[in-house]
């Protein structure tokens, strides 16, 4: 598959189980797509509002540029993220944080039902972010299918540039790649 568009990813995880013995984490998928697919990433954890506001500080510096996706897993509920079970950021916090300075990026969120809210509050945050795409979920997610619907995404948003058309292709690429699972996960992309 020809990959003129490469987009590279930034990737901040939340911690997914209070037992810090829990290894789950999307780490694998990412390895996966640097050694099949070639696309670079960079893995960050966080636990933290702060850790997750300075992690953004840095995606947005010039070094960084070529990561073009900035991928949160977290667990996540209509319209927020959440770090811990007693922090969550919603997404005009997170707009805030990101203040216009991500021209041509894409945010996915790898998180349950972060877009099952009012299509205005996504398009808000868009503008507030200055983000060119954001992918997400409307349903309380499974980890497997969710994961697995993530990397198919991701490979295919290496096909095609972030205009209107480009990302116009790509969702119907993603879609016809993962029609039933899509539908059943709420998959939403929205592209300014």
């Amino acid at each position: 598959m020809e990959r003129k568009h490469r987009k590279k990813i930034f990737c901040i995880e939340g911690n997914w189980n209070p037992r810090l013995s829990d290894r789950a984490s999307v780490r694998p998928v990412l390895e996966l797509l640097e050694i099949n697919s070639d696309i670079g990433y960079i893995y960050k954890d966080c636990s933290t509002e702060e850790e997750l506001y300075y992690l953004f500080e840095r995606w947005q510096q010039k070094a960084y540029a070529d990561y073009k996706i900035l991928y949160l897993a977290f667990h996540g509920e209509p319209g927020r993220i959440l770090i811990d079970t007693r922090h969550k950021i919603s997404l005009d916090q997170l707009g805030e944080h990101l203040c216009c300075r991500t021209h041509r990026r894409i945010i996915y969120f790898g998180a349950c039902s972060v877009l099952r809210i009012d299509m205005r509050v996504v398009k808000r945050f868009m503008r507030t972010a200055g983000v060119r795409v954001v992918c997400g979920y409307t349903t309380d997610v499974d980890w497997i299918p969710s994961t697995a619907l993530d990397l198919i995404a991701m490979n295919e948003l290496q096909r095609f540039s972030t205009t209107q058309q480009g990302m116009e292709a790509a969702e119907k690429s993603i879609r016809s790649n993962t029609r039933r699972l899509a539908g059943r996960l709420g998959f939403r992309m929205v592209y300014a």
